[in-house]
């Protein structure tokens, strides 16, 4: 299983580049590349490749169509670059995702009668947090070519991991949070101290 950083977004409602964002003394995309390559070979994919290579991140790939803005896009380049059946897709934006998630990914035993796995959180289902198929592609392809930009559309053919299943699994609730204005900078604090 390959792992990938979704960073094609613009911050807009952030107000500047959130993976560019100091964590802890480090930019959001460092802390999250750093973790998540401790379990995968991880990737990030950008409309901005540079960016990324100039913070000392070699596994950098372009957006196959940067002029679209949706997870979608990502979610289709990272499957169309990987030579694994299963791969983690992450947006870049996520501070606490936790090992406990990571070790479940990697370790869960995924059907091939479902095309992906995503996880609800706090309510939420968070699709950039997921883990997806290869045969996925030709719904993207499908879908992008029809200008249906929605993960949600594939939910029927997705398996929910339903909070109650994540926290028999130590899976934190905050686990798949992820920064979208300042204000969610408090969140943040929040949920570090829970």
């Amino acid at each position: 299983m390959n792992a990938y950083l979704l960073a094609g977004g613009y911050s807009r409602r952030f107000g500047e580049d959130k993976t560019l964002f100091p964590i802890g003394g480090k930019p959001l995309i460092l802390n999250l590349y750093g973790k998540v390559s401790k379990y995968f070979p991880t990737y990030v994919v950008a409309k901005d490749p540079k960016k990324y290579r100039l913070l000392g991140i070699e596994n950098v790939i372009p957006d196959a169509f940067p002029e679209i803005q949706s997870p979608l896009v990502g979610i289709y380049t990272a499957l169309n670059h990987s030579g694994e059946e299963w791969n983690l897709i992450l947006s870049a934006d996520l501070p606490l995702l936790c090992d406990r998630y990571l070790e479940l990914v990697k370790t869960f035993p995924y059907e091939d009668r479902f095309l992906g796995y995503v996880p609800v959180l706090g309510g939420k289902i968070h699709f950039t947090c997921g883990v997806y198929s290869k045969r996925l592609i030709p719904l993207l392809e499908e879908a992008l070519k029809g200008g249906d930009l929605s993960v949600r559309q594939f939910l029927d053919r997705f398996h929910l991991w339903e909070e109650d299943f994540l926290k028999k699994q130590g899976v934190d609730r905050c686990c798949c949070f992820n920064l979208n204005r300042k204000e969610d900078l408090k969140r943040l604090k929040d949920c570090k101290g829970n």
